[in-house]
């Protein structure tokens, strides 16, 4: 199952992970991506057929992504068809948590600002949080991980509806 095709509307957010997945999108893929991290957007600037969108704003230095108001006016205004959106940690109960407060406000717009919400994250935020809320489960369509779709460790995922890849 290909989560990508020709013509979308993305967004991205930092971290690792999507820096990864940045680095697997096909050559010929041909879509619009918005991201407000910055490593992401010199990846993504190796594309020829992507319109890339970096969204500017107070740079945190630590992670290479832009935060604040302006981010979230830009992130707010954006129609997407699907978001990738990084997990410093989820857990049944809480969902995705983050550590600044700053960047759950702007995964919340990304969130509220798409029509499908993928999380992909290593499988060590499992069952962690922080203590800054972003969404619940339900608000995701798909989570991507380093388990065994099938693996023990995520049956409450796999109840709570989420499709697991």
């Amino acid at each position: 199952m290909s989560l990508l095709s020709d013509d979308q509307v993305i967004i991205m957010s930092g971290g690792s992970t999507n820096l990864v997945f940045a680095k697997l999108i096909p050559a010929d893929l041909k879509a619009t991506i918005y991201t407000y991290s910055l490593p992401i957007a010199m990846q993504l600037s190796q594309h020829p057929n992507i319109d890339l969108i970096f969204i500017g704003g107070k740079m945190q230095k630590n992670a290479m992504v832009t935060i604040g108001m302006d981010v979230i006016q830009v992130v707010s205004k954006i129609k997407a068809d699907i978001c990738f959106i990084g997990a410093s940690k989820i857990n049944i109960k809480q969902g995705l948590t983050e550590i600044g407060y700053e960047i759950s406000i702007v995964k919340k717009a990304m969130i509220e600002a798409s029509d499908k919400v993928v999380s992909m994250f290593s499988s060590d935020k499992l069952d962690t949080k922080m203590p800054h809320g972003v969404c619940e489960l339900t608000k995701l369509d798909t989570i991507v991980t380093d388990l065994d779709p099938n693996d023990d460790k995520l049956e409450e995922y796999r109840k709570s509806g989420v499709l697991i890849l």
